[in-house]
């Protein structure tokens, strides 16, 4: 009976982190980074002084909100390249990464370059980067992807099929699924025709979206 209490508070401190986490989370995709912390606080129904005591700089949340997305992606990523059917793993793959990117746009277009500036997100990123190497590696080894697509290729198109619904004006927030279908059937190795640009390696993507920020 001793133990009751600490578990208790451990999950509500749980319980309170993934609300401010939330709550960030949207209001960076509404507001931008700009938003205060008290309005974080306000809207995950705890006090300043939670916040405060789970991630001390505002720069810590905004890591935080970036990990937890982070993690999400890599739980995905990694089913996908766990998938029976190498086929079947790329189509979860981009299917994880565009839904990710159509629910979160406005997040993602907030944090901008934040990933590329911070040593941790970084790695992390490099890590999520590793995992869609594989899947593509292990698909075209089955035969079942061609041979020119690259991993960088995949969060790319995904990118893609999730702007539609942006496109739509937000009455359509599946639209991306149509798009991504259509992508889907030009990854395969029958469809494939030599390409005209070649494709930019994740140096170089990161770079760009660096310069972006600024």
């Amino acid at each position: 009976m001793a133990d009751a209490p600490p578990r208790a508070l451990r999950s509500d401190a749980e319980r309170n982190r993934r609300l401010v986490l939330e709550a960030a989370a949207a209001l960076f995709a509404e507001r931008g980074l700009e938003t205060g912390v008290a309005e974080v606080a306000q809207r995950a129904g705890v006090g300043n002084a939670t916040v405060f005591r789970r991630f001390p700089t505002k720069q810590d949340l905004i890591v935080a909100v970036i990990e937890a997305r982070i993690a999400e992606m890599g739980a995905e990523l990694q089913a996908a390249l766990e998938h029976p059917d190498p086929w079947l793993g790329v189509v979860a793959a981009m299917e994880a990464l565009a839904r990710l990117q159509a629910r979160d746009r406005g997040l993602f277009e907030a944090i901008g370059g934040r990933v590329v500036g911070d040593a941790h997100l970084h790695a992390r990123h490099l890590e999520l980067h590793a995992v869609l190497e594989d899947i593509v590696a292990r698909a075209k080894a089955a035969g079942v992807l061609r041979e020119d697509v690259v991993a960088v290729d995949l969060p790319l198109l995904a990118a893609s099929a999730a702007g539609t619904c942006q496109v739509a004006g937000g009455e359509a927030p599946e639209l991306w699924r149509r798009y991504l279908g259509i992508m889907l059937d030009g990854l395969r190795p029958a469809a494939a025709t030599p390409l005209s640009e070649r494709a930019r390696t994740m140096d170089e993507m990161l770079a760009a979206k660096a310069k972006l920020a600024r």
